[in-house]
């Protein structure tokens, strides 16, 4: 259930990419033939005129001239060519997702697994094959940070989805944006800076105690340059020696050596954003571009782009980093020491800086990050056919799914399901790999997209906001001696302390305690399951216990019923994996056994 208008755009941009590509290295290709030439042509000229004594040197000068020039132009080419090479990439990676190819993508956001949270290993929100595999847009370390804290579902996020959702409704009308921001940041994921140094120099920012010379300092910053001058200008009217002058070219010299410690710790964190400044501007120059409508864009747009923000204030610091440069010639860094306290005017051009824009660059990374994570979102809009749904904060609990569709499951192959489901306890029964635990992760995957303010794969979808707890890939833990019953009966706990708070809650089982004997499952499932149900708790159990199917809840209320279920095609086991309403009445074990090769007597 791709969008195929989308996919059609995509596939164009990448087309005029890769032709743009193409190009362009042929350009590079003659570039680099010309330096050669005017290099080899420049200096052999240069030679045969001063060993001659004639004027082919001025020929061969003009063409070493023009091998600097070739240099700088090939320069600029080579960042042509990458940010083209990026935006072909963000290409690829979009179409990978159309075509079901993205499980084959490198960053799986496994990193951001946490040991507690079932929810996002049990639904495929992180790891292999999982939705941010798919769909992940941002290549920021912050940008990758925030992607996953809202695939966690924390409440402090799902209170402000509706500003969030209008921006990637905005978002997902602006296919070219998404593929030229996210190539520029791509490129900053190339840069050999680490996540923690980029933290560094953040903090270094937003910190106002940090970053200004003491009193004694900006004294002599201004005093002893002065008094090397004045003893120039003396010497030059010839009322002093020259060698005073000497003298307090050495005394500034030593000084400013003897000091470095001082102009150092202000100056030193200029060196990280050094390595990342043009990539950084590339970024914010294609948000410059841009006029968004909706708040949260707007919001950021004027934090990066504003009149005092991040790009302005990048801008100003290009000047800087430029001057600080010099450090890196030695011999001229000691003589602007020696005759202007080199370090000393710089470092008071940073605390100036610093103090007026500081606080907006400290946040800057994490305004990106913001905007790579609503991008990724967006995705989901781009690739698949979606819609928005609504979510309510109702405190009894309700549920109404309409064609709603797994966004992972091959979408050529991928089945739509209704549902209208209300509070109290939900039995899904139905033959194996018929569909029960695929119907179970589609709700809560499209739950969590709804949470967060996304696109759903859904025609309609509306529920009330309950908090999801999980009990689906229930394993053992060998090292800490847990079997599986035992874990499965850690998770049930979790969901009935959550209940004790009395909050709207969904409780997500499959194959209700699997892990026990039949007579004790039964028993301990029905004590569970009514325990759990409750005005404000929707209770959805998957199980081949046709026991359980006949429950009421703590209210007297019958349990409402739903099963999958298969069909034979010339003695062929096959399956619609279409929900139904009422228990299932059949079973399958025995033909599956005999498709792996067992022949069972009934």
């Amino acid at each position: 259930m791709i969008r195929q208008d989308s996919y059609k755009i995509i596939e164009d941009k990448q087309v005029v990419y890769s032709k743009q590509l193409q190009e362009q290295k042929k350009s590079e290709g003659t570039i680099t033939a010309l330096r050669a030439i005017t290099f080899i042509a420049g200096f052999c000229l240069v030679a045969i005129g001063i060993t001659e004594d004639n004027y082919l040197w001025a020929l061969g000068a003009v063409l070493l001239i023009c091998f600097v020039g070739l240099i700088r132009q090939h320069n600029k080419l080579d960042a042509k060519l990458s940010k083209l090479s990026a935006r072909k990439n963000i290409c690829d990676r979009l179409l990978a997702s159309f075509k079901d190819e993205w499980n084959q993508i490198e960053d799986d956001g496994s990193e951001f697994l946490q040991k507690e949270n079932y929810f996002a290993k049990d639904v495929d929100m992180l790891g292999f094959n999982s939705l941010y595999q798919k769909i992940n847009l941002a290549h920021t370390p912050k940008g990758r940070r925030r992607l996953a804290d809202l695939f966690l579902l924390r409440e402090e996020d799902i209170k402000c989805r509706e500003e969030r959702q209008e921006a990637i409704k905005e978002l997902v009308q602006d296919v070219d944006f998404a593929v030229e921001f996210s190539g520029a940041t791509s490129l900053l994921n190339n840069k050999k800076t680490k996540s923690d140094s980029i933290d560094e120099f953040a903090r270094y920012c937003g910190d106002k105690s940090v970053g200004s010379l003491p009193a004694w300092a900006k004294v002599i910053r201004f005093l002893l340059p002065i008094a090397f001058w004045v003893s120039i200008i003396l010497w030059a009217v010839g009322v002093t020696h020259y060698g005073y002058a000497l003298v307090l070219f050495f005394v500034n010299l030593s000084v400013t050596i003897l000091t470095r410690h001082v102009t150092d710790r202000i100056i030193q964190p200029l060196y990280i954003m050094c390595i990342l400044f043009e990539s950084y501007m590339d970024v914010l120059e294609i948000v410059k571009t841009r006029e968004f409508k909706s708040e949260l864009l707007t919001k950021l747009h004027g934090k990066l782009c504003g009149d005092n923000g991040t790009y302005q204030a990048l801008k100003k610091l290009k000047g800087i980093s430029q001057a600080y440069n010099i450090s890196y010639n030695p011999v001229l860094h000691q003589v602007l020491s020696a005759l202007f306290f080199w370090d000393y005017q710089l470092a008071t051009a940073i605390s100036s800086w610093k103090n007026k824009y500081g606080e907006n660059i400290s946040g800057c990374f994490d305004n990106i990050g913001e905007l790579e994570a609503l991008i990724s979102l967006s995705a989901v809009g781009i690739i698949h056919q979606c819609s928005w749904g609504e979510l309510s904060f109702d405190d009894k609990v309700s549920l109404c799914v309409k064609d709603a569709y797994h966004p992972l499951i091959n979408q050529e192959a991928v089945v739509s399901n209704s549902a209208d489901i209300k509070h109290g306890i939900t039995i899904i029964t139905g033959s194996n790999m018929s569909g029960k635990t695929t119907f179970l992760r589609t709700l809560a995957i499209n739950l969590a997209l709804l949470y967060m303010g996304a696109p759903v794969c859904a025609r309609e979808l509306k529920s009330s906001y309950m908090k999801i707890f999980t009990s689906m890939r229930v394993t053992d833990d060998v090292a800490h001696g847990i079997s599986t019953f035992y874990a499965e009966i850690l998770r049930i706990k979790t969901m009935s302390e959550y209940k004790q708070q009395g909050k709207p809650m969904l409780c997500l089982v499959d194959e209700i305690f699997k892990g026990t004997n039949s007579a004790d499952r039964i028993v301990g499932a029905k004590g569970v399951i009514t325990g759990l149900s409750a005005p404000n708790t929707m209770v959805i159990v998957s199980t081949h216990d046709f026991e359980l199917c006949s429950l009421t809840d703590e209210d007297g209320n019958q349990v409402t019923n739903y099963h999958f279920e298969e069909y034979y095609q010339e003695d062929t086991l096959k399956f619609d994996y279409k929900i139904k309403d009422g228990r299932c009445t059949t079973t399958n074990a025995a033909a599956i056994l005999k498709m792996a090769g067992f022949n069972i007597e009934n």
